[in-house]
């Protein structure tokens, strides 16, 4: 006797069995698009039911099952996939499958490099149109500029008595999360062009950047590239963008060093640990390398929860990424290019007129020793301590380089 079973599968309590027309408005192009809520308001409006139509619960149920129906033949067709193609259950080859063998026979095709060469060509040419950037400069035709900020411990303005300060110590320890202590900040500024160089220094970035102006117009190099190298810092980014706007030809580049540095840092914040933290970092700066920052970002939203104690370094990476779009080009072609990458000039310069001489344990300096011993320095540095003392007299000339 037929009791269509096959056909009417029982239910239980109030159940009812759900037409193909109903899964796809209702649950398809319904639940899996809209909230269960505005869902079953349009399907029992669209079907005359306002009373007593399909509730809110059921429709949930069945979309519930809808899915865990779809995962269960997505599980019974792999398992007939691997079957058929020699793999194990859980998806590992078995010795002498053929798909293995396919996979170390392929070998894949690349476009010529004449083809690839024509094709960048292009896109630096779309680029330097809509002013996203101004491509791979010439070496012979650039300026190089490289602008840092140094800081030293500053002087307390009064000093007291040492033993009133030193029991006033012993009674009262400073508390460790005191307030890291006032610095004196010096803006340096190393200039590289045809194998010569310049360094500046100065109180303030808009002192520097008048200074870095007058010697590139003394020098008679307005009409050449100005590449200014930097670390990132959003004030000095803003304040060269603004400062030489009227100059079509400068661009920002942002030092691969800091780059590094940076993601090293958030991401130890953000890790749960050093191995997942290493591994992060390992394959980020593999895609930034090459200049492939959109995958960059991608990676960032795609780094799994689990392995974060903190959302919010992300966040700022991938901000940081987006503000610095144009300032990060292919370090890697650049490097095959054999154009600079880094600001190691300028750090260089930092070393020899600021940190050599006032950066060493118990040292502490007022504002106008720091800036005077800083300007100082670099006179030294540019070759100039005969013109200055016996003419008073700086040159704007470039110093050529030391082999």
């Amino acid at each position: 006797m037929f009791e269509g079973r096959s056909l009417l599968p029982p239910r239980q309590g109030r159940q009812w069995y759900q037409t193909c027309g109903f899964k796809e408005l209702a649950l398809l192009d319904g639940a899996a698009q809209r909230s269960y809520r505005q869902t079953v308001m349009g399907l029992n409006r669209w079907r005359r039911q306002l009373v007593g139509g399909t509730p809110l619960n059921t429709l949930r149920d069945g979309a519930e099952a809808e899915g865990a129906a779809v995962l269960s033949f997505l599980e019974r067709k792999g398992q007939q996939v691997f079957e058929q193609h020699g793999f194990s259950a859980v998806g590992e080859p078995s010795a002498g499958c053929q798909a293995v063998q396919q996979a170390k026979a392929y070998q894949p095709q690349v476009q010529e490099a004449r083809t690839v060469t024509s094709a960048l060509a292009t896109v630096c040419q779309d680029m330097r149109q809509r002013g996203l950037a101004a491509g791979y400069e010439s070496a012979a035709d650039t300026v190089n500029i490289h602008l840092d900020d140094v800081g030293v411990k500053e002087q307390k303005a009064q000093r007291g008595d040492p033993v009133t300060e030193l029991a006033a110590t012993l009674s009262d320890p400073p508390a460790r999360t005191a307030s890291k202590r006032p610095t004196v900040q010096n803006t340096v500024a190393r200039i590289e062009h045809a194998g010569g160089g310049f360094t500046f220094s100065g109180s303030s970035l808009h002192q520097v950047l008048g200074f870095v102006l007058a010697f590139l117009l003394s020098n008679g190099l307005v009409a050449r590239r100005w590449l200014f190298f930097t670390d990132g810092q959003r004030s000095l980014q803003n304040a060269i963008a603004g400062f030489f706007a009227w100059q079509g030809a400068a661009s920002l580049l942002l030092d691969w060093y800091h780059v590094v540095k940076k993601f090293r840092e958030e991401l130890s914040l953000a890790c749960t640990g050093r191995e997942v933290r290493n591994r992060h970092v390992q394959a980020l700066l593999q895609l930034l390398w090459f200049g492939l920052l959109d995958r960059a970002i991608d990676y960032l939203q795609a780094v799994p929860m689990s392995e974060l104690k903190n959302h919010k370094p992300i966040e700022r990476l991938i901000g940081y990424l987006e503000r610095n779009r144009n300032a990060m080009p292919c370090y890697a072609l650049r490097r095959q290019l054999r154009l600079p990458n880094s600001s190691n000039p300028v750090e260089r310069s930092n070393n020899l007129v600021t940190a050599r001489r006032q950066k060493h344990n118990g040292m502490s300096w007022s504002k106008a020793g720091s800036h005077a011993l800083t300007a100082l320095n670099a006179v030294v540095l540019n070759g100039g301590v005969q013109r200055w003392v016996r003419q008073r007299e700086i040159a704007l000339e470039f110093v050529p380089k030391a082999a």
